[in-house]
């Protein structure tokens, strides 16, 4: 690996040190790699711990990026303390880990929320969202329940997010209703009228009022009612949106401000300022510790671009001119060859306005192949005529320079469309990045959500996508009531999949009434279940909540590893134990453990992993026994107050015993533990024996039968199925099963290989089968022979296989894409071999991707890509043809009268240019026809005069 030499600008950025900096950083000047420099110096040299660091990004991809680099560069264990993220990111995690929210809930995306909101409107989700001006009022209902909330809560004017969702004809609707109603027309008012918007519409449906006044306030109560509604729906089934995030997080902070309970940050750097709105930055103000060490903003007034998601340049603006911030710029650009970048450079200074002193000078640029038409404008006589002969010449750029990368740039989902279809006619792969994000796709939403619930059954959202994905509902909000409706009873849809009859619950009350369950515990040397050792066992049986006289059990055991020093901000109880204790070999003390339990229920509080360390601490040790064997299934406490609490913020065991007020002590010593798990059982037991009878209830109504017997019927065995490989190892397919049926056979297993899958529609023939086989290998080894490889990808292809064959899905053209790059650049099969794992690892992370995320893949061996200008900010490529530069387009038409518009149009032009590393076409047509089909010429964006002396003109057909 080369040795990073930073420049002058660059290690005067990485020693900056206390106080504000703000550093302006166009493109090419190695930010990347100066952020991570920054992480080791602030440790090394100024003493900063790794957990005091905070580094916040625009996007997941950059974010993912410098983790990249981190990790690749410094060596250090606790490196992985630093939080590197994006703010929407940051704030989930505080509010799940301070348990400012239910520990149930989930993060819906805006698709959700149509989803939502299309039911209250009886309107068809789908139709919705291709409905551009549709959409639109949509988004003004969610942005209008987010502002209601900063209302309510006085958040700052300046603060509030999209406040243009309130438009002048709701301002006037809500000022004649005060008027009516004798009320002055400020907060309260609004907050009245929102909360009580059903109440308004029926006063305006009963007076006499002009028609023509009567129906802007009946549109502006029905956007409250639906908003309304819409922040109803999320509480009542623990639902958060992006707004939600950031919202919750803020106040949190603002009534914290004091006390500093939550954690803040010592040291903190945040990239792209110029793209956080208000709101974010106000965050990121009272994230920073009092007193702190550094903050560090980066941002580049030349590519502010994200206006309409409440972005605003006057955050870059304000802190050039604090005068406690110390300003810096990278001067010098390591990645674009100076006839590039005296077009950048021209550009930002006669059209941006920027000063020249701030522009970079070129580096130390490797040229190779160039041959004198590196910048052209590429001229063709009709739009139609321009899409195929740029089509073409990417062609050609691909031939000539076979390992290069060529982008078209384009203005609009529109262009991407039509230049992605003419690719397709010619045979010319790539990747296409606009429109509708590849990992919206409902088919691509419906295999994650199989994912979801396999890391997490309690995952309301993706239990719902699966109901609708698999044919349960027709429809997304009969299956989101579904869910609901089996939340509220204490009901996993799981449940329904594992057991022939009965729910996990019944079964609980029933061994609690009927058996003796063995409630234990364990301390171990790490949290790792298939490598680390169990240190002390402690159990105690009861019947009918009663201890068994004599029952109780401990032993301690030897271990040749590491045990840790701390556990958490506290010292690890279990050493100072040891000491005062009998140490038994593995063998002796696991042999004692199973001989204790045997012919008893097995019952922790966690279960999953005490049950499955010590499978494997038997696997290992004492291989003669096996626990799925002796104990083919077992009950978990923590899942019981999952079922029976929804409502709680968290669920380890000191939480529970104050806040369901229980004796006990979580003291970190398993013998303590179990007692106290014992008491959160009994808890259990009271409430979920008045239970049953409701349960019994609802399965046997025959409308819910029917759905779960379709449930079963096409998803049953794949869902078992998948659950049974999730401790499956690479190394040495071992496989742990959890349920009650025990582990399936070789018999059984080969019978499912052979049996084709029936859903509702029937049988498929053997020759559609034989012909979904073939088309999945491609899966299996992308373009290139890069091996698509893990547990998670294979449980991915396995599902999209079944899906297909069942005819529930469609085939999804990009789904290699996407493998190749959880395979490639996410997932690392060796360190983390089960799907268990994996899923532990990257579930959160795989349901934050984006296309763009694809396009740095080393593992995606397409050549040319297709994107809209604002996805493609971050990236860049060998050769880049910005698609119909054209007077009306670049910038949009209907700009011209609006001064800021304008301006950020010509920002979008910047980024478009300066996503080049090689080569730079600007296409324009000469010609277009209007709605008449009547021909009229159009002229190069006047963007270009300043730079035009830069290119070659070339003609196509000439």
């Amino acid at each position: 690996m080369q040795t990073f030499v930073p420049d002058h600008c660059q290690q005067e950025v990485i020693a900056a040190c206390g106080g504000f900096h703000l550093v302006l950083a166009p493109p090419g000047c190695g930010k990347t790699q100066i952020l991570t420099e920054r992480i080791r110096y602030a440790h090394n040299v100024e003493g900063i711990a790794y957990a005091d660091m905070l580094c916040l990004t625009f996007t997941n991809r950059a974010a993912r990026g410098m983790v990249e680099r981190i990790v690749g560069s410094i060596a250090d264990d606790g490196v992985g303390d630093v939080f590197v993220g994006n703010v929407h990111r940051f704030c989930s995690k505080f509010l799940f880990a301070n348990g400012l929210v239910a520990a149930e809930s989930s993060v819906i995306d805006e698709d959700d929320a149509v989803s939502i909101l299309a039911r209250y409107l009886n309107e068809d989700e789908y139709v919705v969202m291709g409905n551009t001006a549709r959409r639109r009022d949509y988004s003004d209902v969610f942005h209008l329940e987010a502002m209601m909330h900063q209302i309510r809560y006085n958040h700052p004017k300046a603060l509030r997010v999209h406040p243009d969702c309130i438009n002048a004809d709701d301002i006037g609707a809500m000022q004649r209703i005060c008027k009516v109603t004798g009320k002055t027309f400020d907060a309260d008012a609004m907050i009245d009228i929102y909360e009580n918007s059903d109440t308004y519409r029926d006063l305006v449906m009963s007076d006499t009022t002009d028609y023509g006044y009567q129906q802007p306030l009946l549109k502006m109560l029905q956007k409250m009612s639906l908003a309304r509604q819409f922040q109803h729906y999320k509480r009542q089934n623990h639902l958060l949106d992006f707004h939600d995030l950031l919202l919750m997080t803020y106040d949190a902070l603002v009534a914290d401000a004091d006390s500093q309970e939550f954690k803040r940050y010592k040291w903190v750097q945040v990239d792209e300022v110029q793209d956080l709105n208000p709101l974010q930055m106000a965050i990121v103000k009272l994230l920073t510790a009092r007193p702190f060490h550094t903050v560090m903003f980066l941002g580049d007034e030349q590519q502010a671009i994200f206006s309409f998601m409440g972005a605003k340049l006057d955050a870059l603006s304000a802190l050039k001119q604090q005068p406690t911030c110390q300003l810096h710029h990278l001067s010098v650009n390591h990645r674009s060859p100076k006839y590039l970048l005296d077009v950048f450079n021209t550009y930002a200074a006669e059209v941006l306005k920027i000063d020249p002193s701030l522009l970079p000078e070129v580096g130390k640029i490797d040229v190779k192949n160039r041959v004198g038409n590196e910048l052209a404008i590429l001229c063709s006589q009709t739009y139609e005529q321009e899409v195929r002969e740029c089509v073409q010449f990417a062609n050609t750029l691909t031939r000539n320079f076979p390992d290069s990368t060529t982008a078209f740039v384009v203005n609009s989902n529109r262009d991407a469309e039509l230049i992605s279809a003419e690719l397709n006619r010619c045979n010319i792969g790539h990747f296409k990045v606009s429109g509708t994000d590849l990992f919206s796709l409902p088919e691509i939403k419906l295999l994650f959500a199989h994912l979801g619930v396999l890391n997490n059954e309690f995952s309301f959202m993706s239990w719902a996508r699966l109901m609708k994905g698999l044919r349960v509902y027709d429809n997304s909000a009969s299956a989101r009531n579904f869910v609901r409706a089996l939340f509220d009873r204490a009901i996993m849809p799981s449940d329904l999949l594992r057991f022939d009859s009965g729910t996990y619950l019944q079964r609980f009350v029933s061994s609690y009434e009927k058996d003796t369950i063995v409630v234990f515990d364990t301390e171990t040397t790490g949290l790792d279940v298939f490598n680390d050792d169990i240190l002390q066992i402690a159990a105690v049986k009861i019947r009918g909540g009663e201890v068994v006289p004599g029952s109780q059990f401990t032993l301690y055991i030897e271990t040749d590893k590491a045990i840790p020093a701390m556990l958490g901000d506290i010292v690890n109880p279990i050493i100072e134990e040891r000491k005062h204790h009998e140490l038994l070999t593995h063998a002796d003390a696991l042999r004692q453990f199973m001989q204790y339990a045997d012919g008893c229920v097995l019952l922790g509080h966690n279960a999953d992993y005490d049950y499955h360390i010590l499978d494997f601490n038997l696997r290992r040790y004492v291989p003669e026994i096996m626990l799925s064997a002796q104990h083919p299934s077992y009950l978990d406490s923590l899942r019981l107050v999952r079922l029976l609490h929804p409502e709680l913020k968290e669920h380890k065991l000191k939480y529970l015993l104050s806040v369901l007020g229980l004796e006990g002590n979580n003291s970190h010593l398993a013998d303590d533990d179990v007692n106290a798990t014992r008491n959160v059982v009994i808890h259990c037991y009271d409430i979920a024996k008045t239970k049953i009878e409701e349960q019994n209830k609802f399965l046997k109504d025959s409308r819910v039968r029917q759905r779960v017997d379709t449930l079963r019927r096409n998803y049953g065995e794949m869902y078992r199925d998948a659950v049974g490989r999730l401790y499956e190892s690479e190394k040495g397919k071992v496989k742990s099963e959890k349920f009650e049926e025990g582990e399936k056979g070789k018999e059984e297993s080969e019978k499912r290989k052979e049996k084709s899958e029936k859903f509702e529609e029937g049988e498929k023939g053997k020759e559609e089968s034989e012909k979904r086989k073939e088309k999945s290998e491609k899966y299996d080894c992308c373009d290139g022979g890069i091996v698509v490889r893990g547990a998670l990808v294979d449980e991915l292809k396995r599902f999209y296989d079944y899906l297909l064959d069942g005819g529930l899905i469609v085939e999804i053209d990009g789904l290699r894409f996407v493998l190749a790059y959880l395979s490639g650049d996410m997932i690392d099969a060796d360190k983390e071999p089960s799907l268990y794992e994996q899923l532990c690892n990257h579930t959160m992370e795989i349901s934050t991707l984006k296309e763009a995320d694809l396009c740095g893949s080393s593992n995606i061996n397409e050549h040319i890509f297709v994107t809209t200008i604002h996805k493609a900010k971050g990236l860049e490529f060998d050769n880049v043809i910005v698609f119909d530069a054209v007077d009306g387009r670049i910038p949009n038409y209907y700009s011209r009268n609006n001064p800021r518009q304008l301006a950020e149009d010509a920002r979008k032009f910047y980024v478009a240019l300066s996503r080049a590393k090689e080569r730079l076409y600007v296409a324009q047509c000469i010609q277009r026809f209007d709605y008449h089909n009547m021909p009229h010429d159009v002229h190069l964006t006047p963007l270009m005069r300043s730079i035009a002396k830069y290119f070659k003109e070339e003609r196509f057909g000439n």
